[in-house]
């Protein structure tokens, strides 16, 4: 056994023995260790999302700050905006050292802290992918709505109003907020996101 995989071991025996609350026994991160998503590590991404990631969470920060245990007072959001600023301001960056640092900064059980990770890592990289579309010039480029299989209706409608070719920019976002307004009784704040734990995202055709 690696050193960080027995770091995880033994700190989830640790917190699965403490844990108190629904929210910090809601994931394990056992169940995702081998998942690696295409936001994982920061040298998988294009410029235009390393280029505008850290502006997003400084100028269009909207995540709600993870649920902690009854024991412990609530996260404020201009802490959970400044440990997103921390993990993101350097260079590497990956899924997995994010959710650690967050589990250990926040004291969360380590499976809820990878899951929210995973969420929020996504939202703010489909963020700064759409901030850096908006940038570039638009004409003539078409765009789908890239990611696994759609285990929500929104987004499975999504797709269904996609052709191959894609669509243009602004269709592709119309659809997304006509989406949020069909299928989702309570949407996320942010505009860029069509439903709660969504792992979608804009994507450019080649």
């Amino acid at each position: 056994m690696t050193p960080l995989a027995f770091h995880i071991a033994a700190r989830f025996v640790r917190d699965s023995a403490s844990a108190g609350t629904t929210a910090d026994q809601k994931a394990r991160f056992g169940r995702y260790v081998n998942e690696q998503p295409a936001f994982a590590r920061s040298q998988y991404m294009p410029d235009l999302v390393r280029d505008n990631i850290v502006d997003v969470v400084r100028l269009e920060f909207a995540l709600t700050p993870p649920e902690t245990p009854t024991e412990h007072d609530p996260i404020r959001k201009h802490a959970y905006q400044e440990f997103w600023l921390d993990a993101l301001g350097s260079e590497p960056w990956d899924i997995y050292s994010i959710s650690e640092d967050m589990a250990d900064r926040f004291d969360l059980n380590p499976g809820w802290a990878f899951k929210t990770a995973r969420q929020h890592l996504n939202q703010l990289v489909l963020q700064a992918r759409m901030r850096g579309y908006r940038q570039q010039r638009l004409a003539g480029r078409r765009f789908r709505w890239g990611g696994p299989d759609p285990d929500h209706p929104a987004c499975a409608w999504i797709r269904d109003q996609i052709p191959d070719e894609g669509l243009p920019y602004h269709e592709v976002v119309d659809l997304m907020q006509e989406a949020k307004r069909r299928f989702v009784e309570d949407p996320p704040a942010s505009t860029h996101v069509v439903h709660d734990w969504c792992r979608h995202e804009l994507r450019e055709v080649q």
